[in-house]
């Protein structure tokens, strides 16, 4: 049970950041465009960075009613890792994690132990089908396929879009064919993948995915964007899951960002930890 939970406060802070601050509460104007140009509208509004060092986030999280809060920072080196440290609001590190390409690794400081495991783990434990450039695309407010393409780039030309209240929806399935599985009830290995996005910036605003065999809803929302290195960032995002009788909310808050900062976050295991495999 306590290692479901460390793995849901690690998906808790996967997506964070804020600094000094504009917020933007613009309404963009839609207008005719192509499903090519719109990914790469979005893609042409992506922060520019090598790393990033979010020093400081505060999270409320319910996990099947039981709440918890936490803070802690967040060290993100491009396409190679990411560092989060996990703090109870008073107290010393509760957790380190290191998440790279094909690891995941766990510091548990309360037990002295360094566990070790692949991301098939996180998947049995999660309501998302979790990878590293999941995860990084999270945290970075990107796009991403789900479920994760190696051919990222053609998989997301296979996506369509539509408009609704003010935004260009961008989905992995027609929303009549959704209607139409949903209103059937029939279990089908189908995922409906949709990104609402913000009209003239081209920011994703939420990400919605249903998997209509496990019947499994996740949806992660951003607001709060605020402007930094000539972009947009979100400073808050809540995440909401719900798959059987399983429920999660996380509600998350970010302050203080440094993009290519002199600052870090290592990952150092002491002699001392016993290793486990996750």
């Amino acid at each position: 049970m306590k290692n479901r939970f460390v793995l849901y406060v690690i998906f808790l802070v996967l997506v964070s950041c804020k600094s000094t601050r504009t917020i933007y509460d613009r309404h963009g104007e839609l207008k005719n465009i192509t499903d090519l140009r719109l990914i790469k509208s979005i893609s042409d509004n992506y922060l520019e960075y090598n790393t990033i060092f979010f020093k400081k986030f505060k999270a409320g999280i319910e996990i099947n009613g039981e709440n918890k809060s936490f803070k802690g920072n967040i060290y993100l080196n491009r396409d190679s890792s990411v560092v989060i440290s996990i703090n109870p609001l008073i107290g010393i590190e509760l957790l380190r994690v290191r998440l790279s390409n094909n690891n995941v690794e766990i510091l548990d400081r309360t037990k002295r132990d360094y566990l070790k495991g692949s991301y098939e783990y996180l998947w049995e434990k999660f309501m998302l089908e979790l990878d590293f450039k999941t995860i990084h695309s999270i945290l970075t407010n990107e796009l991403f396929v789900y479920p994760p393409d190696i051919d990222e780039i053609d998989a997301l030309k296979k996506y369509k879009h539509d408009v609704s209240d003010d935004l260009y929806v961008f989905q992995s399935l027609k929303q009549g064919r959704a209607q139409r599985i949903e209103r059937k009830g029939v279990k089908k290995e189908l995922v409906l993948h949709e990104f609402y996005i913000l009209p003239e910036v081209f920011k994703v605003n939420r990400t919605y995915i249903k998997d209509f065999n496990s019947n499994g809803v996740v949806d992660i929302s951003y607001d709060d964007f605020f402007e930094v290195r000539n972009g947009l960032f979100p400073g808050k995002m809540k995440v909401s899951g719900i798959r059987g009788l399983n429920k999660f909310i996380i509600e998350l808050k970010f302050d203080d960002i440094e993009f290519d900062s002199t600052n870090s976050l290592g990952f150092k295991i002491s002699d001392k930890y016993s290793k486990k495999t996750l």
